[in-house]
């Protein structure tokens, strides 16, 4: 195996451990969104603290492995500075927005007594939404990138669209789920009703 093979395999796994991390994300999210008491909070806001390692060392993967691909093969088409700033932008956007307000949640729960209503605002807030849609779009994106290797307008463009159709989904789920959400809970009462009678 050479030192490129190599390298090429560290890159096209860290891609694929980036893609499952951020599923994972998801699914803590959903849970997050769903607590309804402070354990039910605890539990994903510590599984979420151990996906800060996963991404750091796979986007590490991504960048530096990428880098060094792109030197070996001289490649000096547009898309490779466009998909490395998407990469870092993507980096800048999980700690800023859904990195600093996890930690908000994490610090509460060490609380004596946590103000769950106050961590349950941050649980469902936008932010947190809008930064995995953003995330997962900029993350496809930066994948049509490294197979199509289109040229600069072409990959910002690509880039743009798939950002947004990210965020779109991302809210076309959540307001999906509180649909979800109010149609069981009132289905509830009903169902409580029929049971005495």
């Amino acid at each position: 195996m050479t030192l490129f093979s190599f390298v090429l395999f560290i890159h096209v796994l860290s891609a694929i451990a980036v893609f499952v991390a951020l599923a994972l994300e998801g699914a803590i999210l959903m849970r997050l969104r769903s607590a309804e008491t402070l354990d039910q909070l605890r539990f994903p806001s510590a599984v979420f603290r151990r996906l800060g390692p996963v991404y750091g060392i796979s986007f590490a993967g991504i960048l530096l492995g990428g880098i060094y691909l792109a030197d070996s093969l001289h490649l000096r088409a547009a898309w490779v500075p466009a998909a490395l700033l998407a990469t870092l932008l993507l980096l800048a956007v999980g700690g800023i927005v859904t990195g600093r307000r996890m930690s908000r949640i994490r610090r509460a729960l060490r609380e004596p007594v946590p103000p769950f209503q106050d961590l349950l605002t941050v649980a469902k807030s936008n932010s947190l939404v809008i930064s995995y849609g953003f995330r997962a779009g900029i993350l496809v994106g930066i994948v049509f990138l490294m197979t199509a290797m289109p040229a600069l307008l072409p990959s910002v463009v690509a880039l743009i669209l798939t950002t947004i159709a990210g965020v779109f989904l991302s809210i076309r789920l959540r307001e999906t789920a509180i649909l979800n959400g109010h149609n069981s809970l009132s289905a509830r009462p009903a169902a409580s009703g029929s049971s005495r009678s």
